[in-house]
């Protein structure tokens, strides 16, 4: 979603007990899903594992995955940072409440690259991008629009995915984020092709 800026802290969490359940699956489960990779190319160096995902992309009714009820004590910490953060901008207590479009986990290779892009289409213009790093370094730079900086494990950043965004792994081990798509009803967004409304 576009919005006045490259980058929006959100809050933060403890990422000792989501990074303990990531770091623990097998090499086999990462392996499980390459549409991602194979469809965006500039995703060739990322692995997977879909936890609330389509791969149509659809902007309503996602499909939950298995992974989802594994992982979600150590998720909804930070779920909770999202919800209430975009329940406090809404204002008005009728406001109605958002939901995950999308939530994945995402493997950069050690040494890999994002390629520059911009995210379009109707969902990921109209959704909430929100990245948790859970497995980091100093190395891992993210770069939104020359704006480039390091997103420390535990952060809630929302990222404006609609603006031209790369990642650089300089570092010698894989970096390990969850990415959240959260849309709320109704928000008017005012995004570079026009008023969109989530």
């Amino acid at each position: 979603m576009h919005f006045d800026g490259e980058y929006r802290l959100l809050g933060m969490i403890d990422p000792a007990p989501v990074r303990a359940a990531v770091t623990a699956l097998s090499e086999a489960r990462w392996a499980e899903q390459s549409g991602r990779q194979q469809v965006y190319k500039v995703h060739a160096l990322t692995q997977t594992i879909p936890i609330v995902f389509d791969p149509d992309m659809r902007h309503q009714r996602p499909t939950i995955w298995p992974m989802f009820e594994q992982l979600e004590s150590v998720l909804q910490p930070a779920m909770a940072v999202i919800e209430d953060h975009y329940a406090a901008s809404a204002g008005a207590e009728d406001a109605p409440r958002g939901y995950f479009a999308r939530i994945i986990l995402t493997r950069l290779t050690a040494q890999g690259e994002i390629a520059s892009h911009r995210d379009h289409g109707e969902s990921l213009s109209r959704a909430h991008r929100v990245h948790l790093p859970i497995v980091t370094d100093p190395g891992v730079l993210f770069a939104i629009a020359g704006n480039i900086r390091h997103l420390p494990a535990g952060e809630l950043w929302e990222i404006n995915n609609r603006k031209a965004h790369a990642v650089r792994n300089r570092s010698e081990t894989p970096r390990i984020h969850a990415i959240f798509d959260y849309v709320v009803p109704g928000e008017r967004i005012a995004d570079p092709d026009g008023v969109l409304i989530a």
